[in-house]
């Protein structure tokens, strides 16, 4: 994955809703609502052309304690994008807010990423914040069909660890094995749920009358 590149997100149902997952514990001790105008400073340093592009003002998306230390980070909705919306990780260092960096390799150099929310073409993504891991995970997948005929052509993801020493989040192939395992199973139940649901033109037939 670039580094400063895209990565769509969107919530693991395929019936059309989007966002992004904060398992369990939110953290505390940080009021980011008092934060923003920090936040939205930072992010438009860090990434002039999309807040440039910006249909709102950024804002905080929704948090949890991706670190361990008791504090929260923040998902962060920076107000752009299309078809989609762009994000961006925030955290603390001291008391000053900074956009969180990402390494998908050894030898790469930590960079901030942007993340979008939405889903098109038969093509799906997800990120889900997860606490109790300290990590990051984005999911993707392809789906042929709609409606009762939908099915998962393909799932795949990354789970990007919080490594405390260079202040980063890390991808971790062990880790991405063992979450992607998990989402895609629960992608896959989705999809079944999904087939058994009628749709506008398939109506349910009524159950056969009995006659005399």
């Amino acid at each position: 994955m670039k580094m400063t590149g895209k990565v769509i997100l969107a919530c693991v149902s395929m019936l059309g809703c989007t966002g992004a997952f904060a398992a369990e514990n939110a953290g505390a001790g940080i009021d980011w609502k008092a934060r923003l105008p920090e936040i939205r400073s930072v992010v438009q340093q860090t990434f002039p052309r999309e807040t440039a592009e910006a249909h709102y003002p950024a804002s905080i998306s929704r948090t949890a304690d991706l670190t361990g230390t008791g504090e929260s980070e923040a998902l962060v909705d920076l107000g752009s994008g299309e078809y989609t919306d762009e994000f961006t990780v925030v955290r603390m260092e001291g008391d000053t807010p900074v956009v969180a960096r990402f390494r998908s390799g050894k030898d790469e150099k930590a960079a901030p990423m942007v993340f979008l929310s939405g889903q098109s073409e038969g093509k799906g993504e997800a990120v889900e914040l997860r606490p109790r891991e300290h990590v990051i995970y984005t999911g993707h997948w392809l789906v042929s069909g709609t409606g009762n005929g939908m099915k998962v052509k393909k799932c795949h993801g990354e789970a990007y660890e919080w490594d405390a020493e260079s202040k980063s989040f890390s991808l971790s192939k062990k880790m991405g094995k063992v979450l992607t395992r998990e989402f895609c199973q629960k992608l896959a139940a989705d999809a079944a749920k999904a087939q058994q649901v009628p749709g506008p033109e398939d109506p349910a037939k009524p159950a056969a009358q009995k006659l005399d």
